[in-house]
């Protein structure tokens, strides 16, 4: 076992937040208190500060991994995480049989003499299966006297309709975990950054809050109060932020669910009429259900209207729309989408879609980066963000359309129609990225570290090699590289 995943983890200078502490300390009254949200949210930071400021001494702590998915292991950990809390405060040890069960857990628990708080983070590491339901039978049937706090990236499958309507529920979401203007300035100063009101307001409205980016900038401060100089200032943030995002948060998502995310990244706030008719998908309310429930990306306005909150999320997202699908793909899905506001009567919000799907029919907008309308409601009204484009996006990438139900194990619908007869037309309308790509298949690089090099997604990349295999007409790596230096593409050596 490792005893480091039975405390709170060492994260740097961690912040305390009173907001927030008051909604935790009123949540260990409770059975359960949840705190949901995004990747880089800053769940664990806030708990493990949290954690060191109760009176009675910290509380049980466990932190999951892969390896929590076998149930027994699972339930020796949370034992152990349990004993040793209550031995840390002298109280009389709980102790537990081997082989223990929920039942016993239970148990055990019921008949400690004092109250208890358990913090289980990470739960989004169990996958569905009998760990995973062991835990959450016991965080539902807990005892009067253990209160159990889950950090997770997702909901997790517990009733919790039920739970709220009994009083029994306290949640903090990815809004609630965003840095306020206060909380970014006092994090600069644990840092020993200097930071003018200005430049503190900078962060927060490019960054939205977003707990890694706030944190990234406290160590590595920028200067410029506008928006565009703020996150122009950043390329080391974004960079770092986007190979974050990328590996945590979109590579884990389903095929289908990355493209409805991306596409999201090119508006403001949205309906889902807007949204369908870049996406052409049926089931568009269920997954806009699970992106802002049970993912908390998406922040829902009103009944009508959700938007993506967090600016350098987009930025980062939008990008890599870019990379995979090329840039005309991104002037036609804003076309569209001036398009629908002109149906709608936004006559402003329409010319905005239109100017920006203008600017990008030939790749990055002047200056090399990304122009995305802010339009707010069903009205689109609101002005523009400036995204610079970061290293793999630095030049047009023509691309055909996207298919609305693509899946990145396959090439996009309609592709090799519009390559022309023959093998050599096929290599020639290679993209601008797929021969990025070309030149380091010689090198001998895992895909993971071509996408590690290139600072895009995995998956990203694995789109581009196939993409190459078919326009080449070859089956695998060495093929594909004897073919391109045969035709001049790359040198023999790459």
């Amino acid at each position: 076992m490792l005893h480091t995943r039975l405390i709170p983890p060492v994260l740097g200078p961690l912040l305390d937040r009173p907001r927030l502490f008051r909604t935790l300390d009123r949540g260990v009254t409770r059975r359960l208190t949840l705190v949901v949200g995004p990747p880089g949210a800053g769940k664990s930071a806030l708990l493990a500060s949290w954690a060191g400021s109760l009176p009675l001494g910290e509380p049980a702590w466990l932190t999951l991994d892969a390896d929590d998915n076998h149930a027994p292991r699972l339930l020796t950990h949370l034992a152990a995480a349990l004993a040793r809390a209550t031995a840390s405060r002298g109280d009389e040890a709980l102790r537990f049989s081997d082989g223990v069960s929920v039942p016993a857990l239970l148990d055990e628990v019921s008949g400690h003499p004092h109250p208890l708080v358990l913090v289980v983070d990470a739960f989004h590491e169990l996958r569905p299966g009998p760990a995973r339901s062991a835990l959450l039978q016991f965080a539902r049937y807990a005892p009067g006297g253990l209160s159990v706090v889950l950090a997770s990236r997702r909901e997790p499958d517990l009733p919790l309709h039920k739970l709220r309507a009994g009083g029994e529920l306290t949640e903090i979401r990815g809004a609630d975990l965003a840095f306020t203007h206060a909380e970014t300035a006092e994090l600069f100063r644990a840092h020993g950054a200097e930071a003018g009101d200005d430049q503190v307001a900078a962060v927060v409205r490019c960054s939205g809050g977003w707990a890694l980016a706030v944190r990234y900038a406290s160590v590595n401060p920028v200067r410029g109060s506008d928006p565009r100089s703020c996150l122009e200032g950043w390329s080391q943030a974004i960079r770092h932020c986007s190979d974050f995002l990328l590996s945590e948060l979109l590579d884990p998502m389903p095929a289908d669910d990355q493209d409805v995310l991306l596409r999201t990244s090119l508006l403001g706030g949205f309906s889902a009429s807007l949204l369908r008719a870049l996406t052409g998908r049926a089931d568009l309310n269920r997954v806009l259900r699970r992106l802002s429930t049970e993912h908390d990306l998406l922040v829902r306005d009103d009944e009508w209207t959700y938007r993506l909150p967090n600016p350098l999320m987009r930025g980062v997202l939008s990008r890599e729309l870019a990379e995979r699908y090329g840039w005309p793909e991104v002037s036609r899905l804003l076309g569209k989408a001036a398009r629908w506001y002109e149906d709608m009567g936004a006559a402003s919000a329409a010319q905005r879609y239109a100017a920006a799907a203008q600017a990008h029919a030939a790749g990055p907008a002047p200056g090399g980066g990304i122009l995305l309308p802010l339009g707010l409601g069903r009205a689109g009204g609101g002005a523009s963000l400036w995204v610079p484009a970061g290293d793999a996006a630095q030049s047009p990438a023509p691309s055909p359309a996207l298919s609305p139900r693509l899946s990145h194990a396959q090439p996009p619908p309609g592709e090799a129609a519009a390559t022309g007869p023959g093998p050599y037309a096929a290599a020639d309308s290679l993209t601008r990225s797929e021969l990025d790509v070309l030149r380091l298949l010689p090198l001998g690089l895992t895909l993971d570290e071509i996408a590690a090099r290139r600072h895009v997604s995995l998956n990203t990349v694995k789109t581009q090699v196939q993409a190459i295999y078919r326009k080449l007409q070859v089956g695998r790596r060495r093929d594909a590289v004897r073919v391109a230096a045969e035709r001049g593409l790359i040198s023999p050596r790459g």
